[in-house]
């Protein structure tokens, strides 16, 4: 079930909006010619191109500064494998880079960054995977 869109905060910066006290960031935006911009739990918000793209820029950044500084053993997220050169790589949804120190053993992807350490599944057919910081 779509949930209605909250009120957008910090217009032209990464979106947020207020949950139960809380403020949270809206996930990647999607723009569909003649339809809109849309959030995957959202449905369509009411911004404009350069809004969504500002805040999808942000956020890929958040994404590896978060990782960098906050990600405790045990904790993980989210990201994106590409394929190039014969070597994998760990990237966000926009394809920044996040490591090239990228080993795969069957379905099991490790990957380190900053002396830290992180492990997640391949599945098949998916082109991102769910990781969690082991050390």
């Amino acid at each position: 079930m779509k949930r209605h869109p909250p009120a957008i905060r910090n217009r032209g910066r990464l979106l947020t909006y207020q949950d139960h006290g809380r403020e949270r960031c809206f996930g990647y935006l999607f723009a569909f010619a003649g339809h809109g911009i849309y959030e995957p739990a959202f449905g369509k918000l009411d911004v404009n191109s350069e809004e969504a793209r500002t805040h999808n820029q942000l956020l890929s950044q958040a994404e590896i500064q978060g990782l960098e500084e906050n990600c405790a053993v045990g904790m993980g997220g989210m990201f994106y494998t590409r394929k190039t050169d014969r070597q994998t790589r760990v990237i966000t949804w926009l394809g920044e880079e996040v490591s090239r120190d990228v080993q795969i053993r069957g379905q099991v992807l490790t990957f380190r960054r900053q002396a830290m350490t992180f492990r997640g599944r391949l599945r098949q057919h998916e082109g991102c995977f769910a990781f969690k910081r082991i050390q």
